[in-house]
């Protein structure tokens, strides 16, 4: 079974052990209300009576609703306190909040590697948290990409390689990627509620006891027997859903290994490192009193106190190596505490690895073809659909090439919530030195003076720059602009959309980069609840598929024939329902109407909004080509529409 077969293979006993959740809620339930109408038929007080039934709708519907009411508000106390945010998850862990510039050499590393695979996997740059613990271990925390942190243990970045930190770092991006986080909040919520049945039992049984304490006659209260009961049901609820989740999470460790090693193309990186989990004698353990709370997003095993396989959080890792080394024996190498590696001698010798891992990226970026000029590339749109959430190598090195290939001040800038707003407006200035001049004298009555200096400093390095990098480059500084006070955010969006209608015409650029700044900020700055969804068929959405279709189609061709053409290539991934889809004209699908469009999409189920950004691609790629202005588009719509794709690279 090769590494695609293994995700589809996971996904698919995810979904089966997702629904047996349910089943467990419901048997939780039969086997309750059983016990409590047994015990009612057991008080029949006249003899030769005829023996009540089973059936005894009232007391169904008190069960039911019982559970029910538990359950769900039990589950939703824990979800909405878990919704939080990776923040509050690394802060209670102890974690340290790494600057972008930091000047130490393994935490530099470290930024470079999730930089990397944030342009590569075409979501923000999460911010990244350093856990003070010597062990190996790593975690993503949050609700979405938007939201999302990479914790990482002083153990785990000093004593991995650049290699072995890449495939875990790719690891705990495929959990974002794939939804884990969500998943995640949502079992662990569903587990809280059916806790809540156990410990209502236990109350009841002490309330029992408490009212009863006087009575000498030996005689056991109802209340006790119905508290004794729910305790019995609840625990076991809680036992099954515990094995549940586990086997859930052992699914879920092996889809993300697998998508490492799609991601890097580099098995024993990936092996490598949990092999080195193996080998230390603290393993991947924490020593924080609150790892408990978070094992199950851990990279590896957390907790000290093993519960058994069955209601473990992670595969054992003897299996996990095995699934990626076929020639695993079974025995890992012994690798010595971090208090005894030499940091000093080891950060000599990784500046040597990272140089020659620079060195090989550039050149392998150079066989693939992945030349950074050109106005146009050439299209696969079937690779879309298959990117999506899993970017590969070409991906990696494609990212790890444009970020070296960025001017050092525009980094910087990105890596600084002032310098993040004025790169942000030195894109969106005009190129022409009037131009420029006219509008960033305007500019002074929004901003104030260190911003415009720094728009000054950094405009011709930003009208210079490959139009491929402005996206990722915007991504970059998504961190950084979250750090702005509530008052920064709301005058930065305001000299934004100032700066944007200034010239009185919005192009693809400043279109697409305020979509992008909106999807990723507003929800941070003013939270909101997020769109439910409402569609679970794409047929109420079509009119609405022809207007994104109809708008990607005008936008990228011009004469009837060929926009004709680009329609009818994206109505054809909706199958027969394509058919019914017209072609709008121009002033029918404006951006304005294509925003629209979107925002309703955008409540749709995730197949459907995947078959949507399939059809997009289709259009777009229609006669083959694809020009950085299209491409950019499409990513922006796949962001808005929680279908994060990576950026498209050619190769020869």
């Amino acid at each position: 079974m090769n590494f695609f077969e293994q995700q589809d293979h996971a996904k698919r006993r995810t979904k089966i052990l997702i629904l047996l959740f349910a089943v467990s809620i419901l048997l939780l339930i039969a086997g309750m209300y059983l016990s409590l109408a047994y015990l009612i038929t057991l008080k029949t007080p006249e003899a030769g009576k005829e023996i009540p039934s089973m059936w005894n709708p009232q007391l169904m519907l008190w069960v039911v609703l019982g559970n029910g009411l538990v359950i769900g508000l039990g589950s939703l106390s824990k979800i909405i306190e878990l919704r939080g945010g990776g923040d509050r998850v690394a802060e209670m862990l102890g974690g340290r909040l790494i600057h972008a510039e930091t000047e130490d050499p393994k935490e530099r590393q470290l930024m470079n590697v999730v930089e990397e695979m944030a342009i590569a996997s075409g979501v923000p740059m999460p911010k990244v948290y350093l856990l003070k613990d010597t062990s190996i271990n790593a975690f993503a925390a949050g609700h979405s990409s938007s939201n999302a942190v990479i914790g990482v243990t002083t153990g785990c970045m000093h004593l991995l390689t650049r290699d072995e930190l890449q495939a875990v770092m790719a690891h705990e991006f495929s959990h974002i990627l794939n939804g884990d986080m969500r998943l995640n909040i949502r079992t662990t919520g569903i587990l809280h509620g059916i806790v809540s049945i156990a410990v209502i039992g236990r109350v009841l049984c002490e309330i029992a006891t408490l009212e009863n304490s006087d009575d000498e006659t030996g005689f056991i209260p109802p209340l006790f027997i119905v508290g004794g009961v729910i305790i019995i049901f609840g625990s076991a609820g809680v036992y099954l859903g515990r094995c549940i989740k586990s086997a859930v999470s052992h699914q879920r460790e092996y889809l993300a290994d697998a998508a490492a090693v799609q991601f890097t193309r580099n098995s024993q990186a990936m092996a490598g490192a949990l092999k080195k989990i193996g080998g230390l004698s603290r393993h991947g353990l924490l020593s924080n009193p609150h790892a408990e709370e978070a094992s199950h997003m851990f990279f590896e095993r957390g907790l000290a106190f093993d519960i058994g396989e069955f209601m473990s959080t992670h595969p054992p890792l003897e299996t996990r190596v095995a699934r990626i080394d076929p020639y695993f024996e079974g025995e890992f190498p012994e690798i010595a505490p971090l208090e005894q590696h030499r940091i000093a001698t080891d950060g000599v010798s990784k500046k040597k690895e990272n140089a020659e891992a620079s060195s090989d990226f550039m050149k392998s970026a150079m066989m693939a073809g992945m030349m950074m000029g050109g106005a146009k590339m050439s299209w696969n749109p079937e690779a879309v659909a298959t990117a999506a959430s899993q970017p590969g190598q070409a991906q990696l090195q494609y990212a790890a090439e444009l970020r070296e290939s960025l001017a050092p001040e525009l980094r910087k800038a990105a890596h600084d919530p002032l310098g993040a707003q004025a790169l942000m407006f030195a894109m969106l200035l005009r190129e022409d030195d009037t131009a420029f001049e006219e509008q960033l004298e305007r500019l002074k009555t929004h901003c104030v003076e260190a911003i415009i200096s720094e728009t000054r400093i950094l405009h011709p390095k930003a009208a210079t720059m490959d139009p491929r990098a402005k996206l990722p480059l915007v991504d970059m500084a998504i961190p950084s602009l979250r750090q702005l006070t509530k008052d920064q955010y709301a005058s930065f969006q305001e000299t934004l959309q100032w700066l944007v209608e200034s010239d009185q015409q919005i192009d693809l650029f400043e279109y697409t980069l305020g979509k992008v700044l909106d999807r990723h900020l507003k929800n941070h700055f003013e939270p909101s609840a997020k769109p439910r969804i409402q569609y679970h068929s794409i047929i109420p959405l079509l009119p609405r598929c022809s207007t994104i279709l109809s708008g990607f189609a005008h936008i990228g061709h011009e004469d009837t024939a060929s926009t004709e053409h680009a329609f009818r290539q994206g109505a054809a991934c909706l199958k027969e329902l394509g058919k019914n889809l017209k072609l709008l004209p121009y002033s029918e699908c404006t951006l304005g109407e294509m925003d629209a469009a979107v925002a309703e999409l955008a409540q749709a189920t995730a197949p459907l909004r995947m078959k949507v950004v399939n059809a997009l691609a289709h259009t777009v790629g229609a006669d083959g080509e694809v020009t950085i202005q299209e491409a950019e588009l499409l990513r922006a719509f796949a962001d808005m529409l929680d279908c994060p794709i990576p950026p498209f690279v050619q190769s020869s």
